[in-house]
């Protein structure tokens, strides 16, 4: 009996903590959510679709052997074998609303009420939690920057985030028009996504990730200077829903790499700009608008170059 009382007060959840889906189902009798209910770059989440994967394969190749195993369900299986009325809705498993039972087999992609809801997020303006200076040029801290100098950040309901980098708005320089991919447009990385327009001059600019158009920033119709003033935040470009997340993040640069590969294009941005370019060879300060600096065939030669286009 006190035995099976320690076991019960183990499976508490502490107060300001909530239970993984996993859990929630009743796959596994405890697990705590730690990746803010973002499923689609959580590893636990990954593991367990793979394994419970692997088992069915092998009901198939091994049915006795694989009789040993109770992973047999996923949580959106298990989760579809209750009455109706006890679906909660994942924004009801995470709080954010009282009651909401999922009308839609938790298939969020093709739900109005996750539509809305995330609309209602996307309009929130994201806080950067941390900054850093590198060469002159400032990442944020928890994001991925692709090579073509867009970061990606995931987000809350596995949706993510776009925009220019530190590096790409001083580049550029005062932004004229930026020409946002349409909501729906099928995006590869590594491929042309979008292109900013300036004095004339037209930047070609590489998704950093595959996926679809979900929202794009409307401000920036009318404030494109918002992706100067602040690239990280308020300038953010479109958000996506992502194809092949895990394989995409694998190729772009993330915390100690990315101070790397600034540091690597700040070196290369002062050797091909020379006496053109007043920029510190010691790491100092970086030209705030190198559009300034150098326009014409140079600027176009400097935008292909690191832009990766």
């Amino acid at each position: 009996m006190g035995a099976r009382k320690k076991r019960e007060s183990m499976k508490i959840v502490p107060p300001g903590k909530k239970k993984c889906v996993w859990m929630e189902a009743g796959v596994v009798s405890y697990k705590l959510c730690d990746h803010n209910y973002d499923c689609s770059t959580c590893v636990y989440d990954h593991g367990m679709q793979d394994k419970v994967a692997r088992h069915k394969e092998k009901l198939i190749t091994q049915p006795i052997a694989a009789a040993k195993d109770k992973l047999t369900e996923t949580w959106v299986e298990k989760m579809m074998q209750l009455p109706a009325n006890r679906r909660k809705c994942r924004y009801m498993i995470t709080g954010e609303v009282g009651r909401k039972i999922c009308p839609s087999a938790y298939e969020c992609g093709t739900c109005s009420f996750d539509q809305m809801m995330q609309e209602r997020m996307q309009a929130e303006i994201l806080p950067v939690h941390a900054r850093s200076q590198e060469s002159g040029f400032e990442l944020a801290e928890d994001f991925y920057y692709h090579e073509g100098h867009t970061w990606a950040r995931p987000e809350y309901g596995g949706r993510v985030r776009v925009g220019l980098d530190d590096f790409a708005q001083k580049l550029i320089g005062k932004l004229g028009r930026i020409e946002l991919p349409n909501v729906g447009q099928v995006l590869k990385q590594g491929e042309v996504g979008f292109q900013i327009r300036r004095n004339g001059e037209v930047a070609q600019v590489l998704s950093p990730i595959d996926g679809i158009v979900a929202h794009v920033n409307d401000k920036l119709k009318d404030q494109p200077d918002l992706a100067n003033e602040s690239c990280y935040e308020t300038g953010w470009l479109f958000a996506v829903e992502p194809t092949r997340l895990r394989k995409n993040l694998k190729g772009l640069y993330y915390r100690e790499e990315a101070r790397n590969f600034i540091n690597e294009e700040r070196e290369k941005l002062f050797n091909l700009a020379n006496d053109d370019l007043q920029v510190a060879a010691d790491g100092g300060s970086s030209v705030e608008d190198i559009f300034k600096e150098i326009e014409g065939e140079n600027w176009a030669r400097f935008v292909k170059t690191f832009l990766r286009t």
